[in-house]
């Protein structure tokens, strides 16, 4: 099925790691409940079982559009405490393996670790990151103080101009499990030793991966978030 989660739930989610850029894959119990299951949630708000149905429940969302689902749909009663982060791979259409076409004319990696498996390094001021989501409103991005969230992921501007350029899937290339459209582009130049993890998209949700993937355990500084626009503009 698919919920809303409440709002404490979406706080503790945002505080948590993502498992890829714009969603999470938890385990959570529900109440009344003495195992925990597995959920995909999207943007810290919707949180859809991940049973036999969960494709099902994602094309729904992606055929009615976030927002309209959002208001449609029942919250879930689950126990905040138990709530916790799982790596992407967990779902049986992971192993797959980029094709010599994507790697070569799409400009993707064939090879490489995820960003969580190589080590920190420290941004240079000068190199731009993007975020790529299919809200506006994207739970991640710190708009009062104009930064990135912590535990939060992104890829680089080359990467992402080399998306658009190849005319390149954006859902393919990152691992986007729940293939809502992409409609926005946030750029965000963190400034001199705000850390961060480089790595490349590992194969999940039945997409191939191979764009590059940064994430950012602190988050970035003030003021570092700095422009919105839509996706390939």
């Amino acid at each position: 099925m698919i919920y809303k989660l409440s709002q404490e739930d979406k706080e503790k989610l945002i505080s948590l790691p993502e498992t890829g850029m714009g969603y999470q894959v938890i385990r959570a119990q529900k109440e009344f409940k003495s195992v925990s299951d597995l959920f995909v949630v999207l943007n810290a708000q919707i949180i859809i079982d991940a049973d036999s149905q969960r494709n099902a429940y994602e094309k729904l969302v992606l055929k009615e559009g976030f927002k309209s689902i959002l208001r449609q749909i029942e919250p879930i009663g689950i126990l905040t405490k138990t709530i916790e982060v799982l790596p992407g791979i967990y779902f049986v259409e992971d192993a797959l393996q980029l094709n010599e076409y994507k790697s070569m004319r799409k400009k993707r990696h064939a090879q490489g670790e995820s960003a969580l498996d190589n080590a920190e390094e420290d941004a240079d001021g000068k190199e731009i990151f993007v975020r790529l989501s299919a809200y506006e409103d994207d739970v991640r991005i710190d708009f009062s103080n104009m930064k990135l969230k912590p535990n939060s992921y992104a890829t680089t501007e080359v990467d992402y101009k080399a998306c658009v350029a190849t005319s390149d899937d954006p859902l393919d290339r990152y691992a986007i499990p729940n293939d809502e459209q992409i409609e926005w582009a946030f750029y965000i130049r963190p400034v001199k030793n705000d850390s961060f993890q480089r790595g490349i998209v590992q194969p999940k949700y039945g997409h191939d991966g191979g764009g590059v993937e940064a994430y950012f355990e602190n988050g970035t500084s003030n003021d570092t978030y700095y422009k919105k626009s839509s996706y390939g503009s």
